[in-house]
């Protein structure tokens, strides 16, 4: 089971490229939370589930937003295999709590690895055009990765 939290599927449907996580996982869930915050009529593949233990999810908030203590608690209870998270401290959060992270820019590459892109940099390049935050070395680390560097 892989979970997300709210920005990557914002930047990803903004984008046009929400299916990736369709061809790369076939389903994930997210919290209720996430699915408020996101707005927008889901796919059938995403599956909205009610987090259980709220007293992580409040722990959590004492220094994360509502989405991301969600996803974070609700992959714990689950054992998600994978978390989607892009803030820094809510990856380091879920880190540390032992669950597996990954990123926007990380799924783009994976995207690339498993042949759903022969290109990635036109995809980082729209990413970043619809306000998507990369840092130059990130974006020079994933280019490397995927052989476009």
């Amino acid at each position: 089971m892989v979970v997300s939290n709210t920005s990557p599927l914002i930047v990803l449907s903004n984008t046009g490229e929400l299916d990736l996580l369709r061809f790369l996982f076939g389903r994930i869930a997210i919290p209720r939370g996430v699915a408020e915050e996101f707005g927008e009529q889901l796919p059938e593949w995403i599956e909205v589930k009610d987090v259980q233990n709220q007293v992580v999810v409040s722990l959590l908030r004492e220094k994360l937003h509502k989405g991301e203590s969600e996803a974070i608690a609700l992959a714990v209870e689950l054992n998600a295999e994978l978390v989607i998270i892009d803030d820094k401290t809510a990856r380091n959060t879920a880190s540390y709590l032992g669950l597996n992270v990954i990123g926007t820019a990380g799924l783009i590459l994976l995207g690339k690895k498993k042949g759903y892109y022969k290109e990635i940099k036109p995809v980082v390049d729209n990413l970043t055009k619809k306000g998507f935050r990369l840092s130059n070395d990130v974006m020079e680390q994933i280019l490397k990765e995927a052989g476009e560097l």
